[in-house]
């Protein structure tokens, strides 16, 4: 379900850049706006119906839930969206699938645990796919600028998924969920106050605009899918849970990239989704323990 929630996500916000109604079309600043104000209510319900009874946060946690926020707000949601509006969406899609071999090496510097075999073959293969990915023109609108941006994306993604991993050792997941990414969108709604009138307008100027970010971009990806990635977190680890999303992100991202965008892949874009595809499938492999 995470997996083919975010994959909607590239290619519906490329839809919404494209489409002009009363002269006034999104953009990358006024569409992350338009997604972080809709779902407020429904994070707020979230975070009151499963709050931990008895149990105050440390200030330590405190920290932790704000800096989350903050990468939810300004990374995993703006910059994502600056990367759609500067590149092809089968590159958002295909780059996004190198985010849990980075996070394996995140993981191995932050816990200073070493990397065994399959990891550091999912990383090469990974790093070889992302440079097969930039290289090719994706649907003739990919770019280096947008590629670059979604490189940085995915090092928040990677920040921010360690940060949920310890506070999910405490509170449950809907909570650290409705918390970080509830306050990582009222952030964005404060800090673009100003667009907030013309994002709402916007969004209902036509049923079409509706459905893609109602239904697709706030309730898909911005609501169900980083719920059950939680979800999957505690119950398979972060790694894998991040890894199997992947899996349906490319592959709902790209149907979607070349059927409602008609973006086609080219050699080199196939021989990075390929690559990062083998790389997913070797971070699934268990993990061997050292030699004794």
């Amino acid at each position: 379900m995470a997996g083919v929630g975010w994959g909607l996500l590239a290619p519906f916000s490329k839809l919404t850049f494209g489409i002009e109604a009363n002269g006034v079309r999104f953009d990358a600043s006024t569409l992350t706006v338009a997604r972080a104000v809709w779902p407020l209510p429904v994070f707020a319900l979230i975070v009151y119906l499963s709050r931990p009874r008895g149990t105050r946060p440390s200030r330590g946690e405190l920290l932790e839930f704000s800096l989350a926020a903050v990468l939810v707000g300004f990374g995993l949601n703006y910059l994502y969206q600056v990367a759609v509006q500067h590149t092809s969406a089968a590159h958002v899609v295909l780059l996004q699938g190198f985010a849990p071999l980075a996070l394996a090496a995140v993981e191995a510097l932050a816990f200073r645990a070493p990397l065994d075999g399959p990891r550091r073959l999912a990383l090469a293969l990974g790093m070889a796919g992302v440079v097969c990915v930039a290289l090719a023109r994706g649907g003739g609108s990919g770019t280096l600028v947008g590629d670059a941006i979604m490189a940085l994306w995915i090092a928040v993604f990677a920040a921010y998924t360690i940060v949920t991993r310890r506070l999910l050792r405490t509170y449950s997941p809907p909570f650290v969920i409705a918390v970080t990414w509830g306050g990582g969108f009222a952030l964005v709604a404060l800090a673009g106050a100003r667009y907030v009138p013309v994002s709402l307008a916007h969004t209902l100027a036509t049923p079409e605009l509706a459905g893609l970010v109602l239904a697709g971009i706030v309730a898909a990806a911005a609501v169900l899918a980083p719920a059950a990635h939680a979800l999957s977190v505690r119950l398979a680890g972060v790694t894998v849970a991040t890894a199997g999303s992947q899996y349906g992100v490319i592959a709902t991202g790209l149907l979607l990239s070349h059927q409602l965008l008609g973006e086609a892949l080219g050699a080199a874009s196939i021989a990075g989704a390929t690559l990062l595809l083998l790389g997913l499938a070797c971070t699934l492999l268990p993990a061997r323990s050292p030699a004794a």
